[in-house]
């Protein structure tokens, strides 16, 4: 089902309405952490948020995604023709860094992680590469919204 975005990639795509409703509801949270699938017709642009709900026992400083909603997001994504992006979730009192927790469970190498952070002191939200004993920070560009000028 899914192509492995390459790491060679010079950037992950995001929306400024998507990043702006993970932020609104990252926000929201009552300071647990949210997740979620982000989907798209190609691996570098992310076109769908799949929110997921997070059924950690922790879920203040843990995510474990409900695993019917997860495999009913794979089967919607297939169905759609689309591809899984990234898999997000929230750091609600921190950075948008992984955690050594975030690196063990996060068991999809070959798909960027995204964490937001909407009390970050630096970037809200950020990607990145996560295998058991690493993080690579993956670029990240979030693009301006739909008919938005610059001057």
């Amino acid at each position: 089902m899914q192509r492995p975005m390459s790491r060679a990639v010079p950037a992950l795509r995001l929306p400024r309405e998507l990043a702006a409703g993970l932020i609104t509801r990252a926000t929201g949270a009552a300071g647990h952490e949210i997740c979620g699938l982000l989907t798209g017709a190609e691996a570098v642009r992310a076109g769908h948020d799949l929110t997921i709900a997070n059924r950690a026992t922790r879920a203040a400083d843990r995510f474990q995604m409900d695993i019917g909603q997860q495999i009913e997001a794979f089967r919607a994504t297939r169905r759609a023709g689309h591809v899984i992006v990234a898999i997000y979730h929230s750091h609600p009192i921190g950075e948008a860094v992984p955690s050594g927790h975030d690196r063990r469970g996060h068991g999809y190498p070959a798909i960027p992680a995204i964490i937001v952070a909407p009390g970050a002191e630096a970037d809200v939200i950020r990607a990145w590469w996560l295998e058991p004993g690493s993080a690579a920070e993956c670029p990240l560009i979030i693009e301006p919204a739909e008919g938005a000028a610059f001057l």
